[in-house]
């Protein structure tokens, strides 16, 4: 009995020392938990015998308990290093297939996170951040395990559109003698753009292509009618060139003028200004162009066509909220981080990694959002360092190492006495 209670010490304190020396090695892990080694006594008795007399029938290991204390926050600088400051942890799941139901949503404290080829949020085992669908403005609510889904940063924003209007507001001179190398009212010559004599002024026109590619186009204004005895209007006409070719006016039908008053105004509907061939449909709103005693001037110019914008920069606030900037515009939201928390988080099932699966003991999941119901709050730029008190874990070391050697005296002393009785001669 003495020889199977001190192994049994034994075998508890071997398992103490393994869990103090996988603590140890654990000292640097980001969000690693420490655990530590329970141990209760056995205890069998007849129930006829007096248990007053009965020696107990050593120890158990009741349970290796991992411990969910704060550890401290590292300031790493990277904006997708998160950490959360109290109660939580984040939910991932593996980056493929989670939209089709085939993986498993694990647990961590760990939120060293990065970016993937696609441009998802991931950890290093390429385990994607679960979020909650946000709006625009960032609104979200707490949802269920059915409403999480990775967080995607685009590289790009916006789907690609064609010109199809174009604002153009001008200021075109009055004085034939500021129309550059225009040599007549009308000129001489046809409109040639390799030839100024045949035009009075000209401007680039931002256009881009149905892949939202920038194309170059080119607006010129030719004087073909100045006041006169009869009339008081002044005409200009426009041509318009996409890529170096000229798109017919009007389809071809006709001619694209800009009429202005006495007084310089422009003259409402004196003449559709639509530009169209193939692979071209241009409509120009001029109602905001004048005619002065000054040069020509680009007013405004602005168009329909859309580029996608680039990724400008990215964020992630105290409440999880992930925005992102897209060219010129204000931030959006991606996503906002999912934490999750357990009624008895050492009833998590360890998986490796800092990472915990769900089990039965851990109780209800509350899925939420940092700052809300109890849940911490997230730093980004900050990384948890695991919870191991170095100097704490080699005093355990070397109180598991005197039990270990306390057992195995017990041990050696009944194999001695064992030995004494073996050798009693009758």
């Amino acid at each position: 009995m003495s020889m199977s209670i001190s192994l049994g010490g034994l075998n508890a304190a071997q398992t103490d020392i393994s869990t103090t020396s996988n603590n140890i090695a654990n000292v640097g892990s980001t969000g690693f938990r420490k655990s530590r080694t329970e141990f209760s006594d056995e205890f069998y008795a007849d129930p006829m015998k007096d248990t007053k007399k009965t020696v107990g029938a050593g120890v158990t290991i009741q349970r290796v308990a991992a411990q969910f204390s704060q550890g401290n926050l590292q300031t790493t600088g990277n904006l997708l290093d998160l950490a959360i400051g109290g109660q939580g942890f984040f939910a991932v799941a593996p980056a493929e297939g989670f939209e089709t139901g085939n993986s498993e949503v694990t647990y961590t404290r760990a939120g060293a996170f990065g970016l993937n080829k696609d441009g998802r949020v991931v950890n290093g085992a390429g385990q994607a951040l679960m979020s909650f669908p946000v709006a625009a403005d960032g609104s979200t609510r707490s949802g269920t395990t059915e409403s999480l889904q990775p967080v995607d940063v685009p590289q790009v924003m916006g789907q690609p559109r064609a010109t199809e209007t174009v604002e153009l507001d001008l200021r075109l001179p009055s004085d034939s003698a500021m129309l550059n190398q225009q040599d007549a009212v009308p000129p001489t010559n046809p409109f040639d753009a390799a030839d100024p004599t045949t035009w009075a002024t000209r401007t680039p026109v931002p256009l881009t292509d149905e892949n939202g590619a920038p194309v170059e186009g080119e607006a010129y204004f030719i004087k073909t009618v100045e006041p006169s005895a009869g009339s008081t209007t002044t005409v200009y006409d426009m041509r318009i060139l996409v890529d170096g070719v000229e798109v017919p006016a009007n389809g071809g039908f006709g001619t694209a003028t800009l009429s202005f008053d006495e007084l310089g105004q422009f003259i409402p509907g004196s003449g559709p200004l639509n530009f169209q061939d193939n692979s071209t449909n241009l409509n120009f709103d001029v109602s905001g162009s004048v005619m002065r005693d000054d040069t020509f001037q680009v007013l405004r110019s602005e168009h329909d066509g859309q580029v996608p914008a680039g990724l400008n920069s990215l964020q992630v606030d105290s409440s999880g909220t992930i925005w992102a900037a897209y060219g010129g515009d204000d931030p959006i939201a991606l996503g906002r981080v999912a934490v999750a928390n357990f009624t008895n988080p050492q009833g998590l099932r360890p998986l490796g990694g800092a990472t915990y699966g769900y089990a039965n003991d851990a109780g209800e999941t509350n899925l939420g959002v940092a700052g809300m119901g109890g849940m911490g709050l997230i730093r980004s730029g900050s990384l948890e360092r695991s919870n191991v008190d170095l100097t704490e874990e080699l005093v355990n070391l070397i109180t598991a190492q005197r039990n270990y050697q306390a057992n195995a005296k017990a041990l050696e002393t009944s194999a001695s006495l064992m030995q004494t009785v073996m050798n009693i001669r009758g």
